[in-house]
């Protein structure tokens, strides 16, 4: 595959991987607390309010999947790992070491900057869940590059 198409597919897969967390955060979330509502928690960091927060969140969100996504396509293009199974592996890889720095940033740092107070005390349990967050995202990238590098 040649740089153009993996960054083109990169872009797709990384929007497609960040809907796939987004989903899962948004279901547990439900299931367990709306501070685990990643999007919420995004948009309303930046906006310092809660009303609106969900959609800035999400378009943010989105456009850091697609970052990402094309990132954790033009490593695999460059070691020349963009193929089944080794996509996966990478991705899933790739996946827990951004969750662990999301995860220790969510933590440590953003949480006690937060503008609103209900999202000023992170917990170890939301930790976690964005670190498989983060590992739905890279193991989605991955299958996803794995797969369309068998197409193309």
């Amino acid at each position: 595959m040649n740089i153009i198409p993996t960054i083109i597919f990169g872009a797709i897969c990384g929007l497609i991987a960040a809907f796939a967390m987004n989903l899962f955060m948004r279901q547990v979330s439900s299931a367990f607390s709306k501070r685990v509502d990643m999007t919420r928690a995004l948009g309303s960091f930046f906006t310092g309010k809660l009303e609106g927060s969900e959609s800035v969140g999400t378009w943010i969100h989105s456009a850091a999947g697609i970052l990402f996504g094309t990132i954790y396509f033009l490593i695999m293009h460059l070691m020349g790992a963009l193929n089944f199974p080794y996509a996966l592996f990478l991705g899933l890889g790739f996946g827990f070491f951004h969750g662990l720095v999301t995860s220790y940033a969510l933590m440590f740092v953003a949480s006690e900057r937060h503008p609103i107070k209900e999202y000023r005390k992170a917990t170890l349990e939301e930790g976690m869940l964005h670190l498989i967050g983060h590992l739905i995202f890279g193991g989605v990238v991955g299958l996803l590059g794995g797969l369309l590098s068998t197409i193309f």
